[in-house]
């Protein structure tokens, strides 16, 4: 797999016989629209039917058990990681399947892809809906929490499973402490036994940002405790915040110090409006860990145009 860049007179047919592949694959691939017109320097993903297990970057993506085979099996070669959405648990650390349909199939099929099924342990309450009250119950009492964790581990051996990730959000702030000990101790108790933890959090606009969904996680914490953090920067700012201008925020591009994260500055044209979008992203601290930054299939409040122009499937 390798990216192709457009240049000037270059056709699908042209580049397709340069690089030995069909046509009608680089159309499937990059899912061109007729009459497959072509813009010099844009991407085209080149797929000649082998996969690299070498890969430079962790991608990971959500996916429910109501979701398609085919769907999957496009999306499962590109995968690192297939977090399977999502297990609940009661009160006393009972753990409850996912209520979408049976997960077995999922992760057979990542299995033989070579991507990690991944059991998503999520607070969900009866309605579906994120329920601090039951993370309150497990993380502040050892019998329920040693029990939750058992049952994690049988159902991960059961199952097939190769890791955890925790999507715990609407945390009591009074639970910050109980809930980075519960991280750890989740986070420790599965290494001893070849598993890997994550752990995903909200992302923030300030440091000191209020909010159920910030103030009861210690995000530096965290990142020392799990393995890995996913960051939602599909949630950063558009949800809940606009931008000066009143347009809603967008994380585009961030970096990695040895500090934590920094943000930049970025602009992609309104595609509707002919102006150009500013913005600006606040520092973020987090421990120094593996991190995997997040996207929605397209930006909200925006068309599928993007940066340059170019479809915005192109520019991701």
């Amino acid at each position: 797999m390798e990216i192709y860049v457009v240049k000037p007179g270059d056709t699908i047919d042209s580049i397709a016989a340069a690089l030995g592949v069909s046509a009608e694959r680089l159309i499937y691939d990059n899912q061109l629209i007729y009459p497959y017109e072509l813009a010099v320097g844009q991407a085209l993903l080149v797929d000649r039917g082998i996969r690299n297990a070498e890969r430079s970057i962790s991608v990971s993506g959500y996916a429910y058990p109501f979701i398609s085979p085919w769907v999957l099996e496009q999306t499962l070669p590109y995968l690192s990681e297939l977090p399977i959405f999502s297990y609940g648990f009661t009160t006393e650390g009972e753990l409850l399947p996912p209520p979408y349909g049976d997960d077995t199939w999922m992760i057979e099929k990542a299995q033989n892809f070579g991507t990690k099924p991944i059991l998503t342990l999520t607070p969900f309450g009866a309605d579906g809906a994120f329920n601090n009250r039951l993370i309150n119950s497990v993380v502040n009492n050892t019998v329920y929490l040693d029990n939750l964790i058992q049952n994690l581990l049988d159902t991960m051996a059961e199952k097939g499973y190769e890791g955890v990730d925790i999507d715990f959000e609407y945390i009591l702030a009074s639970d910050r402490d109980a809930f980075t000990a519960f991280v750890r101790q989740v986070a420790e108790t599965m290494r001893a036994n070849g598993y890997h933890t994550s752990v995903a959090l909200a992302p923030k606009t300030s440091s000191d940002q209020v909010g159920l969904l910030y103030e009861g996680k210690d995000y530096r914490a965290l990142g020392e405790a799990a393995d890995h953090v996913l960051l939602m920067t599909y949630e950063w700012g558009y949800t809940y915040q606009k931008s000066s201008c009143g347009l809603y925020l967008f994380v585009i591009n961030v970096t990695l110090p040895d500090s934590g994260i920094s943000s930049k500055l970025f602009t992609i044209p309104d595609c509707k409006k002919g102006k150009q979008r500013h913005h600006c992203f606040p520092s973020l601290t987090v421990a120094p860990v593996q991190l995997i930054l997040s996207s929605g299939a397209r930006p909200p409040a925006y068309c599928t145009s993007g940066y340059s122009g170019l479809p915005f499937q192109h520019t991701i």
